[in-house]
């Protein structure tokens, strides 16, 4: 069981995190950075787990700081993603300019065609712009990370080869929108996350979330779909496995 977007770095005790998730059954986890501070924490913890998936990008809401650093990260520590990044609407322009934003993410895009990397995106009162730039990108894929869109965005993007991610708003049964999303999309177009510790779930609050509580949104998908959670599980690992490689599943054999 892969969770797809996770920061464990944003914890107390991330190593700690990671080993409470295996022993929960995920097998895998992709970690997640974001600015500075977090990549350089998601290294580290690397450091700790070797061979960890990790993301290493910048997110929308610190497009203000320098990109440079970002883009020689991704380039030298050997990423299996680039992100979390994206666009985002809903913050004020006075924090993350929009067209700061939009020059961040395009070239976080550039590089992931160039090292031939997938995206983990963040795309909040903003899939249409995010939908308008990556099909500038026809050799990028990604995951459009805890998707905030219609179903009709959603198949714009699963059409181009991109994935959905379903986290913890599926287990709650007044989120009709995306549980209808999750109905609708062919399997073979989902992932499981968590976004840990930043998205809650029914009966866990923010900032309770960990990758450890993922067997509980596999059996919400599950169940919404009306199929067993193991060939739930099975299915979105496979698609996992097909956007950021088959690696991804190998490093907790160690552990």
């Amino acid at each position: 069981m892969f969770d797809s977007h996770c920061h464990p770095t944003d914890t107390d005790n991330p190593l700690g995190v990671v080993q409470s998730a295996i022993a929960s059954g995920v097998g895998s986890l992709l970690a997640c950075g974001y600015n500075a501070q977090s990549n350089e924490a998601v290294l580290n913890l690397r450091d700790q787990l070797p061979g960890l998936p990790i993301a290493i990008g910048l997110h929308p809401w610190f497009a203000t700081e320098a990109i440079g650093g970002v883009t020689e990260l991704i380039v030298n520590s050997f990423p299996v993603a680039i992100g979390e990044c994206g666009l985002d609407a809903a913050v004020d322009e006075s924090t993350a300019p929009r067209m700061m934003q939009r020059k961040v993410f395009e070239t976080q895009l550039e590089i992931a065609g160039q090292m031939k990397l997938p995206v983990s995106v963040h795309s909040r009162r903003a899939v249409a712009a995010v939908f308008d730039m990556v099909r500038e990108y026809p050799n990028v894929r990604g995951v459009m990370h805890a998707f905030g869109g219609s179903y009709e965005q959603a198949k714009l993007f699963v059409d181009r080869g991109w994935l959905i991610g379903f986290g913890g708003v599926i287990t709650r049964r007044n989120a009709h929108r995306v549980r209808g999303i999750a109905r609708r999309l062919p399997l073979e177009a989902m992932v499981l996350e968590t976004d840990a510790p930043a998205i809650g779930l029914e009966g866990v609050e923010v900032p309770n979330v960990r990758p450890a509580h993922l067997p509980r949104i596999a059996a919400a998908l599950a169940e919404l779909r009306g199929v067993d959670v193991s060939e739930l599980v099975e299915a979105t690992d496979k698609n996992a496995g097909r956007l950021f490689g088959s690696k991804v599943f190998r490093w907790t054999t160690v552990y």
